[in-house]
């Protein structure tokens, strides 16, 4: 679970980022790994896979970002937990969808 959370956390912004930055992004997970795990988490609606054409000549590029609904959710778990560990909980400082 802790690559999915990694994978995850690094979404959370909610914006559409390249496979390949992602990728560079999470050091320790090769690209098979990553497409696996995203390819899961495209499955059961928590994230959206796009393809698009970019960069100069033109290339086919895959992009990703978390569902709004999916980082909704996401949002309001860690504010729990952070709430339970006795943290300091501030909504305001959380991306909005």
């Amino acid at each position: 679970m802790q690559v999915i959370d990694k994978v995850l956390g690094a979404l959370n912004d909610g914006v559409w980022h390249d496979i390949n930055e992602l990728s560079t992004r999470l050091k320790n997970l090769s690209m098979t790994k990553l497409m696996r795990i995203l390819n899961f988490l495209a499955e059961y609606d928590f994230i959206e896979l796009s393809e698009a054409w970019k960069g100069e000549p033109l290339r086919p590029v895959v992009e990703v970002k978390l569902q709004p609904s999916f980082q909704e959710f996401r949002r309001s778990i860690i504010l729990v937990e952070k709430n339970e560990k006795g943290g300091k909980v501030d909504a305001g400082s959380w991306p909005k969808p």
